[in-house]
């Protein structure tokens, strides 16, 4: 309670600079969050004594606003604070203390994710909701290029993943693997050159040039909420600049590195990344132009393959159960098996 508390107070200093004066927020309600940040939902409601600055001004004062505070990740509020202003289809930034760390944003409300919609028992639900959710995951993508320019600039200060770093980690871990397989089998196992090489020629992807998008890059099931107007993008703390194969790759893969992947369906991945590309060429018809397209996202998606083997390799060899909650995620044995399984599949 003293953290919800210490939140909502801060929540209060951030809305000073809300666009009009004379707004409180007040009743924070907790929404959860993860180790980097914590989520509340306020309530608006208007100083009863008479501002200037508000009277007349015509501005609407939204009923509620959502505020997350990031505890110590300060690249995650630089990063989501880019997003909201330049990603389409996401919340409105409306306030932020940079010495805080802490984000006022308009409140969407509560609405079903791709995730409940996935997880459900309407078939025909899940279907036409991940066939739309793609579609509008494209047309995003598409329209950033735009602001490519723009983000680059202002991202330019934002604390950096070690790609190369995780990268070789799931190199290893990949030797490891096949190490240990050939031994059982009595097969030669693959050499590291031979892995790196094949490793090499996906990553030139990571200098997009022309085919460079604004993501939110965690594009997961449970970070997009469906509206009466359509798909909005929640979670914008990993807001970067990439190839738009790499958005691509949470259609074909699917949904590259999230914990709540079972197997899909048949035709599911297909359809997936046909109403991505589609939604793409929509604003970028150069990008999705064949053959490079198509070779490009499953570049990227071998790519998410190495980089989830080495984030998962310890949890799945120490026999750790669930990636996520019982009988809404696979097991980190599960869950590496199917990756695996899709990077076999693939043509060369």
């Amino acid at each position: 309670m003293h953290d919800t508390i210490s939140l909502a107070e801060q929540a209060l200093a951030a809305a000073r600079e809300l666009p009009a004066a004379g707004l409180h927020l007040v009743d924070p309600v907790d929404l959860g969050g993860s180790e980097r940040s914590r989520v509340l939902r306020c309530r608006v409601e208007l100083d009863p004594r008479p501002h200037d600055e508000f009277s007349g001004a015509g501005t609407e004062v939204p009923a509620t606003v959502v505020v997350k505070h990031f505890l110590s990740d300060t690249g995650g509020f630089v990063r989501e604070s880019v997003g909201l202003d330049v990603c389409p289809r996401t919340p409105s930034l409306l306030a932020r203390d940079g010495e805080q760390h802490l984000i006022v944003m308009s409140d969407l409300g509560t609405l079903p994710t791709l995730a409940d919609l996935l997880l459900g028992d309407d078939h025909d639900a899940a279907w036409a909701g991940a066939r739309t959710w793609a579609r509008a995951l494209g047309r995003s993508a598409g329209v950033s290029r735009g602001r490519v320019a723009e983000a680059e600039h202002r991202l330019a200060d934002a604390e950096r993943w070690d790609a190369d770093a995780d990268l070789r980690n799931g190199v290893d871990r990949l030797l490891e693997a096949a190490a240990a397989a050939a031994a059982g089998s009595g097969t030669a196992a693959p050499t590291r050159a031979a892995i790196e090489a094949e490793l090499a020629a996906a990553l030139h992807l990571r200098t997009p040039g022309g085919s460079a998008i604004v993501s939110p890059t965690d594009t997961c099931p449970d970070n997009a909420v469906l509206g009466p107007d359509g798909w909005w993008f929640l979670d914008l703390e990993g807001t970067d600049v990439e190839h738009a194969a790499f958005a691509a790759a949470y259609a074909m893969l699917p949904f590259a590195t999230c914990w709540c992947v079972f197997d899909p369906p048949p035709g599911l991945t297909d359809m997936l990344l046909t109403e991505f590309s589609e939604g793409l060429a929509e604003h970028a018809p150069d990008v999705v132009a064949e053959p490079g397209w198509s070779l490009a996202v499953r570049q990227a998606c071998a790519l998410y393959v190495v980089l989830v083997t080495g984030w998962l390799w310890l949890s799945t060899v120490e026999g750790r159960p669930y990636v996520g909650p019982e009988g809404l995620a696979p097991s980190y044995r599960q869950l590496m098996v199917s990756r695996w399984r899709w990077g076999g599949a693939q043509p060369a």
